[in-house]
């Protein structure tokens, strides 16, 4: 094993912000989806920390899904995390539904995902966790307008700038 692939324990990388989002996935959660996962780190969190099932990262980037795939070998969670290669909920089938988190995106962005995606939420209890990037009234809008329930609207000091992070239920 070179040192390269040395197994990944407690230096992951999660920024404060990380470790918030990963707070809010309940313990008994069945499938947590990334959207954007970039280098797997929230899914490996949520992989250590919860009995989901499955953690999906989704990423538009080959590069970063490479980076992530090198993450989740070295995290141990490999049976537990699976990546794919896409754009938003798209490739979500509708039994993939439960914790849903979109971070680091513009808000303009989050909404445009989360509106193409209403059609696979349809009929599903859904959790969001949300940290949209330069404002968060647009995806409050969305909330409001499709009937989520923001139950915890906070900020982390994550790297020296102020990150809020929405979390909405909807019941099915």
């Amino acid at each position: 094993m070179t040192s390269e692939l040395r197994p990944i324990t407690s230096k992951l990388g999660a920024t404060p912000r990380l470790n918030a989002l990963a707070s809010y996935v309940p313990k008994a959660t069945r499938v947590f989806v990334d959207v954007g996962t970039n280098h797997a780190i929230l899914p490996i969190l949520v992989a250590r920390r919860t009995h989901a099932k499955l953690s999906i990262g989704i990423d538009r980037s080959l590069q970063a899904l490479q980076e992530a795939e090198r993450r989740v070998r070295r995290s141990h969670c490999a049976r537990r995390i699976e990546l794919r290669s896409g754009d938003g909920l798209a490739g979500l089938a509708p039994n993939e539904i439960e914790v849903i988190c979109l971070a680091g995106l513009a808000p303009i962005n989050m909404v445009k995902i989360l509106t193409v995606g209403l059609a696979v939420m349809h009929g599903h209890a859904v959790r969001l966790l949300l940290h949209p990037l330069g404002g968060s009234e647009q995806p409050r809008a969305f909330l409001a307008a499709n009937g989520f329930e923001l139950v915890t609207d906070t900020t982390v000091m994550s790297r020296g700038r102020e990150c809020t992070l929405l979390v909405a239920d909807r019941p099915a």
